[in-house]
Protein backbone atom coordinates (compact mmCIF):
# COMPACT_ATOMS: atom_id res chain seq x y z
CA UNK A 1 0.00 0.00 0.00
CA UNK A 2 2.45 1.73 0.82
CA UNK A 3 4.58 1.89 -2.44
CA UNK A 4 1.01 2.39 -4.08
CA UNK A 5 0.77 5.76 -2.77
CA UNK A 6 4.15 6.27 -3.10
CA UNK A 7 3.93 6.02 -6.77
CA UNK A 8 0.77 8.35 -6.83
CA UNK A 9 2.67 10.95 -5.31
CA UNK A 10 5.82 10.33 -7.90
CA UNK A 11 6.37 14.02 -9.56
CA UNK A 12 6.64 12.05 -12.43
CA UNK A 13 3.96 10.18 -12.64
CA UNK A 14 1.92 13.22 -12.17
CA UNK A 15 3.71 14.66 -15.13
CA UNK A 16 3.28 11.79 -17.26
CA UNK A 17 -0.54 11.93 -16.27
CA UNK A 18 -0.33 15.42 -17.09
CA UNK A 19 1.06 14.72 -20.70
CA UNK A 20 -2.13 12.58 -21.05
CA UNK A 21 -4.01 14.44 -20.36
CA UNK A 22 -3.08 17.50 -22.40
CA UNK A 23 -2.40 14.83 -25.46
CA UNK A 24 -5.92 13.15 -25.30
CA UNK A 25 -6.98 17.02 -25.04
CA UNK A 26 -5.21 17.70 -28.32
CA UNK A 27 -7.37 15.34 -29.93
CA UNK A 28 -10.30 16.74 -28.97
CA UNK A 29 -9.68 20.61 -29.00
CA UNK A 30 -6.98 20.54 -31.80
CA UNK A 31 -5.17 23.83 -31.78
CA UNK A 32 -5.83 25.64 -35.31
CA UNK A 33 -3.16 26.40 -37.54
CA UNK A 34 -2.80 29.45 -40.06
CA UNK A 35 -4.61 27.59 -42.33
CA UNK A 36 -7.87 27.60 -40.76
CA UNK A 37 -10.41 25.20 -39.42
CA UNK A 38 -11.14 23.62 -42.62
CA UNK A 39 -8.15 21.05 -42.66
CA UNK A 40 -8.88 20.12 -38.82
CA UNK A 41 -12.58 19.66 -39.79
CA UNK A 42 -12.09 17.02 -42.64
CA UNK A 43 -9.55 15.27 -40.72
CA UNK A 44 -12.35 14.84 -38.30
CA UNK A 45 -14.67 13.85 -41.38
CA UNK A 46 -12.13 11.98 -42.57
CA UNK A 47 -11.86 10.15 -39.03
CA UNK A 48 -14.99 9.05 -38.53
CA UNK A 49 -16.07 7.95 -41.62
CA UNK A 50 -13.43 5.31 -40.84
CA UNK A 51 -14.53 4.56 -37.21
CA UNK A 52 -17.80 3.95 -38.99
CA UNK A 53 -17.01 1.80 -41.58
CA UNK A 54 -15.00 -0.35 -39.46
CA UNK A 55 -18.40 -0.95 -37.35
CA UNK A 56 -20.10 -1.43 -40.96
CA UNK A 57 -17.61 -4.28 -41.53
CA UNK A 58 -18.34 -5.36 -37.71
CA UNK A 59 -21.97 -6.10 -38.43
CA UNK A 60 -22.13 -7.64 -41.25
CA UNK A 61 -19.10 -10.13 -40.46
CA UNK A 62 -21.69 -10.39 -37.25
CA UNK A 63 -24.73 -10.72 -38.45
CA UNK A 64 -23.28 -14.43 -39.40
CA UNK A 65 -22.43 -14.80 -36.00
CA UNK A 66 -25.49 -13.91 -33.84
CA UNK A 67 -25.89 -17.56 -32.13
CA UNK A 68 -23.36 -16.25 -30.01
CA UNK A 69 -25.52 -14.38 -27.41
CA UNK A 70 -23.16 -11.28 -26.67
CA UNK A 71 -22.57 -10.34 -30.58
CA UNK A 72 -26.81 -10.58 -31.61
CA UNK A 73 -26.84 -7.48 -28.44
CA UNK A 74 -23.21 -6.09 -30.59
CA UNK A 75 -25.10 -6.18 -33.80
CA UNK A 76 -28.28 -4.54 -32.76
CA UNK A 77 -26.44 -1.72 -30.82
CA UNK A 78 -24.06 -1.25 -34.05
CA UNK A 79 -27.28 -1.13 -36.10
CA UNK A 80 -28.23 1.86 -33.29
CA UNK A 81 -26.03 4.24 -35.32
CA UNK A 82 -23.89 3.04 -37.72
CA UNK A 83 -25.91 3.81 -41.05
CA UNK A 84 -27.47 6.92 -39.33
CA UNK A 85 -24.08 8.32 -38.72
CA UNK A 86 -22.85 7.45 -42.18
CA UNK A 87 -25.65 9.01 -43.64
CA UNK A 88 -25.51 12.10 -41.49
CA UNK A 89 -22.07 13.08 -43.07
CA UNK A 90 -23.41 12.42 -46.58
CA UNK A 91 -26.47 14.85 -45.79
CA UNK A 92 -23.30 17.16 -44.44
CA UNK A 93 -21.73 17.29 -47.54
CA UNK A 94 -24.32 17.14 -49.62
CA UNK A 95 -24.32 21.30 -49.36
CA UNK A 96 -21.92 21.10 -51.84
CA UNK A 97 -23.91 19.00 -54.34
CA UNK A 98 -25.87 21.69 -55.84
CA UNK A 99 -22.87 24.50 -55.98
CA UNK A 100 -23.87 27.94 -57.89
CA UNK A 101 -27.57 26.73 -58.68
CA UNK A 102 -26.10 23.73 -61.03
CA UNK A 103 -26.78 20.13 -59.68
CA UNK A 104 -23.32 17.61 -59.44
CA UNK A 105 -24.98 15.16 -61.82
CA UNK A 106 -21.72 13.66 -62.76
CA UNK A 107 -21.46 13.12 -58.96
CA UNK A 108 -24.37 11.47 -59.19
CA UNK A 109 -23.81 9.08 -61.86
CA UNK A 110 -20.60 8.21 -60.68
CA UNK A 111 -22.44 6.89 -56.99
CA UNK A 112 -25.27 5.20 -59.05
CA UNK A 113 -22.36 3.54 -61.51
CA UNK A 114 -20.60 1.76 -58.10
CA UNK A 115 -24.25 0.86 -57.49
CA UNK A 116 -24.59 -0.95 -60.71
CA UNK A 117 -20.46 -2.29 -59.98
CA UNK A 118 -22.06 -3.38 -56.54
CA UNK A 119 -24.65 -5.34 -58.23
CA UNK A 120 -23.29 -6.64 -61.06
CA UNK A 121 -20.40 -8.41 -58.57
CA UNK A 122 -23.02 -9.83 -56.50
CA UNK A 123 -24.27 -12.05 -59.17
CA UNK A 124 -21.07 -13.00 -60.35
CA UNK A 125 -20.22 -14.32 -56.80
CA UNK A 126 -23.20 -16.02 -56.54
CA UNK A 127 -22.59 -17.67 -59.95
CA UNK A 128 -19.33 -18.34 -59.21
CA UNK A 129 -20.72 -20.40 -56.16
CA UNK A 130 -23.05 -22.05 -58.17
CA UNK A 131 -26.13 -20.07 -56.85
CA UNK A 132 -29.23 -18.61 -58.79
CA UNK A 133 -27.43 -15.08 -59.76
CA UNK A 134 -30.78 -12.66 -60.54
CA UNK A 135 -30.11 -9.02 -61.01
CA UNK A 136 -32.96 -7.05 -60.50
CA UNK A 137 -31.40 -3.26 -61.06
CA UNK A 138 -34.33 -1.26 -59.19
CA UNK A 139 -34.95 -3.40 -56.44
CA UNK A 140 -32.49 -4.27 -53.56
CA UNK A 141 -32.92 -5.37 -49.93
CA UNK A 142 -29.15 -6.03 -49.15
CA UNK A 143 -25.87 -3.77 -48.97
CA UNK A 144 -26.00 -1.50 -52.36
CA UNK A 145 -29.44 -0.55 -51.55
CA UNK A 146 -27.11 2.37 -50.12
CA UNK A 147 -25.55 3.42 -53.06
CA UNK A 148 -29.35 3.67 -54.82
CA UNK A 149 -30.76 5.91 -51.89
CA UNK A 150 -27.47 8.20 -52.10
CA UNK A 151 -28.28 8.75 -55.49
CA UNK A 152 -32.13 9.50 -54.35
CA UNK A 153 -31.34 11.49 -51.57
CA UNK A 154 -28.29 13.81 -53.90
CA UNK A 155 -31.12 14.48 -56.62
CA UNK A 156 -33.55 16.06 -54.08
CA UNK A 157 -30.94 18.83 -52.75
CA UNK A 158 -32.39 21.81 -55.37
CA UNK A 159 -35.36 21.34 -53.89
CA UNK A 160 -34.34 20.70 -50.19
CA UNK A 161 -32.36 24.40 -50.73
CA UNK A 162 -35.90 25.91 -51.18
CA UNK A 163 -37.66 24.94 -48.08
CA UNK A 164 -37.05 26.07 -44.55
CA UNK A 165 -35.11 23.56 -42.25
CA UNK A 166 -37.71 23.56 -39.58
CA UNK A 167 -40.11 22.32 -42.63
CA UNK A 168 -37.39 19.64 -43.99
CA UNK A 169 -37.03 18.38 -40.64
CA UNK A 170 -40.42 18.10 -39.65
CA UNK A 171 -41.32 16.13 -42.92
CA UNK A 172 -38.62 13.96 -43.09
CA UNK A 173 -39.64 12.56 -39.37
CA UNK A 174 -43.05 12.44 -40.30
CA UNK A 175 -42.42 10.78 -44.06
CA UNK A 176 -39.64 8.21 -42.34
CA UNK A 177 -42.48 7.20 -39.78
CA UNK A 178 -45.84 6.80 -41.90
CA UNK A 179 -43.30 4.52 -44.42
CA UNK A 180 -43.70 2.03 -42.04
CA UNK A 181 -47.66 1.98 -42.80
CA UNK A 182 -47.57 1.49 -46.57
CA UNK A 183 -47.08 -2.28 -47.52
CA UNK A 184 -46.16 -1.66 -50.81
CA UNK A 185 -43.04 0.53 -49.72
CA UNK A 186 -40.00 -1.85 -49.04
CA UNK A 187 -37.34 -2.96 -51.57
CA UNK A 188 -38.20 -1.59 -55.00
CA UNK A 189 -35.37 1.54 -55.80
CA UNK A 190 -35.06 0.89 -51.58
CA UNK A 191 -37.49 3.23 -51.24
CA UNK A 192 -39.09 2.12 -47.36
CA UNK A 193 -34.94 2.69 -46.63
CA UNK A 194 -34.99 5.87 -48.15
CA UNK A 195 -37.87 7.25 -46.21
CA UNK A 196 -36.60 5.89 -43.27
CA UNK A 197 -33.27 6.90 -43.36
CA UNK A 198 -34.03 10.11 -44.55
CA UNK A 199 -34.42 12.35 -41.21
CA UNK A 200 -30.52 11.40 -40.83
CA UNK A 201 -29.79 12.68 -44.38
CA UNK A 202 -31.56 16.06 -43.90
CA UNK A 203 -30.32 17.03 -40.31
CA UNK A 204 -26.78 16.69 -41.66
CA UNK A 205 -27.91 18.93 -44.59
CA UNK A 206 -29.43 21.42 -42.49
CA UNK A 207 -26.77 21.68 -39.53
CA UNK A 208 -24.13 24.31 -40.45
CA UNK A 209 -20.60 23.62 -40.09
CA UNK A 210 -20.33 26.29 -37.01
CA UNK A 211 -22.89 24.33 -35.29
CA UNK A 212 -21.00 21.24 -35.80
CA UNK A 213 -17.54 22.48 -34.29
CA UNK A 214 -19.26 23.92 -31.51
CA UNK A 215 -21.44 20.85 -30.59
CA UNK A 216 -17.66 18.51 -30.87
CA UNK A 217 -16.06 21.41 -28.78
CA UNK A 218 -18.55 21.32 -25.96
CA UNK A 219 -16.66 19.06 -22.75
CA UNK A 220 -19.42 15.76 -23.22
CA UNK A 221 -16.88 13.07 -22.95
CA UNK A 222 -17.65 11.34 -20.27
CA UNK A 223 -21.54 11.75 -20.37
CA UNK A 224 -21.25 10.21 -23.93
CA UNK A 225 -19.59 7.26 -22.87
CA UNK A 226 -21.85 6.55 -20.36
CA UNK A 227 -24.66 6.85 -22.81
CA UNK A 228 -23.19 4.35 -25.22
CA UNK A 229 -22.33 2.20 -22.46
CA UNK A 230 -26.17 2.71 -20.99
CA UNK A 231 -27.56 1.48 -24.37
CA UNK A 232 -25.60 -0.89 -24.82
CA UNK A 233 -25.94 -2.89 -21.69
CA UNK A 234 -29.41 -2.25 -22.13
CA UNK A 235 -29.94 -3.90 -25.58
CA UNK A 236 -28.15 -6.73 -23.61
CA UNK A 237 -30.00 -6.68 -20.46
CA UNK A 238 -33.70 -6.43 -22.02
CA UNK A 239 -33.05 -8.60 -24.87
CA UNK A 240 -36.00 -10.31 -24.38
CA UNK A 241 -38.18 -7.21 -24.05
CA UNK A 242 -36.59 -5.55 -26.93
CA UNK A 243 -36.11 -8.17 -29.42
CA UNK A 244 -39.77 -8.61 -30.85
CA UNK A 245 -38.51 -4.59 -31.91
CA UNK A 246 -35.16 -6.36 -33.31
CA UNK A 247 -35.70 -5.39 -36.98
CA UNK A 248 -36.84 -1.87 -36.67
CA UNK A 249 -33.05 -0.46 -36.76
CA UNK A 250 -33.12 -2.31 -40.83
CA UNK A 251 -35.82 0.12 -42.04
CA UNK A 252 -36.13 -2.39 -44.70
CA UNK A 253 -40.01 -3.56 -44.11
CA UNK A 254 -43.30 -2.39 -43.49
CA UNK A 255 -44.42 -2.71 -39.40
CA UNK A 256 -47.03 -5.28 -40.26
CA UNK A 257 -43.97 -7.33 -41.05
CA UNK A 258 -40.61 -5.53 -39.19
CA UNK A 259 -42.78 -5.26 -36.21
CA UNK A 260 -45.64 -8.43 -36.56
CA UNK A 261 -47.82 -8.17 -32.98
CA UNK A 262 -46.31 -4.86 -32.53
CA UNK A 263 -46.95 -3.06 -35.75
CA UNK A 264 -49.95 -0.91 -34.09
CA UNK A 265 -47.06 0.33 -32.11
CA UNK A 266 -44.92 1.03 -35.21
CA UNK A 267 -44.65 5.48 -34.98
CA UNK A 268 -43.85 4.98 -31.22
CA UNK A 269 -41.45 2.19 -31.74
CA UNK A 270 -39.53 4.42 -35.18
CA UNK A 271 -39.98 7.36 -32.98
CA UNK A 272 -37.83 5.98 -30.12
CA UNK A 273 -35.44 4.32 -32.65
CA UNK A 274 -34.39 7.51 -34.16
CA UNK A 275 -34.50 9.15 -30.73
CA UNK A 276 -32.20 6.44 -29.36
CA UNK A 277 -30.20 6.71 -32.92
CA UNK A 278 -29.56 10.11 -32.73
CA UNK A 279 -28.52 10.21 -29.02
CA UNK A 280 -26.19 7.27 -29.16
CA UNK A 281 -24.66 9.15 -33.07
CA UNK A 282 -24.18 12.19 -31.48
CA UNK A 283 -22.16 10.09 -28.80
CA UNK A 284 -19.77 8.61 -30.80
CA UNK A 285 -19.21 11.81 -32.69
CA UNK A 286 -18.08 13.26 -29.89
CA UNK A 287 -15.46 10.54 -28.85
CA UNK A 288 -13.90 10.50 -32.51
CA UNK A 289 -10.84 12.08 -32.12
CA UNK A 290 -10.53 15.73 -34.29
CA UNK A 291 -6.99 15.75 -35.17
CA UNK A 292 -4.48 14.03 -37.71
CA UNK A 293 -4.01 10.32 -36.91
CA UNK A 294 -2.52 7.35 -38.88
CA UNK A 295 -5.72 5.79 -40.13
CA UNK A 296 -6.90 9.58 -41.06
CA UNK A 297 -6.05 9.23 -44.90
CA UNK A 298 -8.12 6.00 -44.49
CA UNK A 299 -11.52 7.78 -43.93
CA UNK A 300 -10.94 8.92 -47.96
CA UNK A 301 -11.28 4.97 -48.89
CA UNK A 302 -14.96 3.84 -47.39
CA UNK A 303 -16.52 3.06 -50.50
CA UNK A 304 -13.83 0.49 -51.47
CA UNK A 305 -14.14 -0.82 -48.04
CA UNK A 306 -17.87 -0.91 -48.10
CA UNK A 307 -18.11 -2.82 -51.46
CA UNK A 308 -15.22 -5.44 -51.25
CA UNK A 309 -15.68 -6.27 -47.83
CA UNK A 310 -19.62 -7.73 -48.51
CA UNK A 311 -18.01 -9.22 -51.51
CA UNK A 312 -15.25 -11.20 -48.97
CA UNK A 313 -17.90 -11.88 -46.42
CA UNK A 314 -20.49 -13.03 -48.70
CA UNK A 315 -17.73 -15.52 -50.34
CA UNK A 316 -17.07 -16.49 -47.32
CA UNK A 317 -20.84 -17.51 -46.54
CA UNK A 318 -21.03 -19.44 -49.34
CA UNK A 319 -17.70 -21.25 -48.98
CA UNK A 320 -19.14 -22.71 -45.93
CA UNK A 321 -16.75 -20.69 -43.35
CA UNK A 322 -19.00 -19.66 -41.01
CA UNK A 323 -21.12 -22.77 -40.77
CA UNK A 324 -17.31 -24.67 -39.94
CA UNK A 325 -16.51 -21.53 -37.67
CA UNK A 326 -20.07 -22.08 -35.35
CA UNK A 327 -18.63 -25.81 -34.94
CA UNK A 328 -16.19 -24.66 -33.23
CA UNK A 329 -15.52 -22.97 -30.07
CA UNK A 330 -17.09 -19.74 -29.18
CA UNK A 331 -13.58 -18.06 -29.48
CA UNK A 332 -13.32 -18.42 -32.89
CA UNK A 333 -16.27 -16.09 -33.55
CA UNK A 334 -14.07 -13.32 -31.48
CA UNK A 335 -11.98 -13.83 -33.97
CA UNK A 336 -13.75 -13.55 -36.41
CA UNK A 337 -14.67 -9.70 -35.71
CA UNK A 338 -11.01 -9.11 -34.99
CA UNK A 339 -10.23 -10.45 -38.39
CA UNK A 340 -12.66 -7.86 -39.64
CA UNK A 341 -11.64 -4.95 -38.00
CA UNK A 342 -7.89 -5.83 -39.89
CA UNK A 343 -9.97 -6.50 -43.14
CA UNK A 344 -10.85 -3.30 -43.22
CA UNK A 345 -7.42 -1.96 -43.04
CA UNK A 346 -6.25 -4.07 -45.39
CA UNK A 347 -9.08 -3.03 -47.94
CA UNK A 348 -8.47 0.73 -47.45
CA UNK A 349 -5.17 0.44 -49.00
CA UNK A 350 -3.81 2.66 -52.14
CA UNK A 351 -3.71 -0.13 -55.05
CA UNK A 352 -7.14 -0.14 -53.88
CA UNK A 353 -7.76 3.49 -53.83
CA UNK A 354 -6.57 3.38 -57.46
CA UNK A 355 -8.68 1.23 -59.17
CA UNK A 356 -11.65 2.74 -57.16
CA UNK A 357 -10.41 6.07 -58.27
CA UNK A 358 -10.40 5.43 -61.29
CA UNK A 359 -13.95 3.61 -61.33
CA UNK A 360 -15.15 6.43 -59.90
CA UNK A 361 -13.28 10.07 -61.39
CA UNK A 362 -16.21 12.18 -62.84
CA UNK A 363 -13.87 13.63 -65.01
CA UNK A 364 -15.88 11.00 -68.09
CA UNK A 365 -19.30 12.11 -66.71
CA UNK A 366 -18.46 15.38 -66.86
CA UNK A 367 -17.17 16.07 -70.28
CA UNK A 368 -20.08 13.79 -71.56
CA UNK A 369 -22.87 15.90 -69.45
CA UNK A 370 -20.87 19.15 -71.17
CA UNK A 371 -21.17 17.82 -74.55
CA UNK A 372 -24.84 17.58 -73.95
Amino acid sequence: MKRLIGLLCNPFCKIRGKEMFLKINEWYHPVLSSAGAEKTRNYYLDNLKFVLITFVAISHFALQLTYVDDIKYLVHFIYLFHMPCFIFINGFLAKRMNGGGRLRADKIMVIFLMYLVFKFGDVLLDILFGRKGDLDLFEDSNAPWYLLALCIWYLSVPFLERVKPAFLIAGSLCAGVMAGYISHVDDVLALSRVFVFFPFFIIGFCLPGKTLEDFLDKKLRIPAILIMVAVGLSIALFWEELSPMKNIVYGASPYSESLKGLAEYGLFIRALWYLLSLLVSMSLMLLVPRCKLFFSVLGERTMQVYMTHIWIRNALAYAGFFAAVKEGPRLLAAGVLLGSVLLTFLLANKWLKLLFDLLMSPKLFARFLKEE
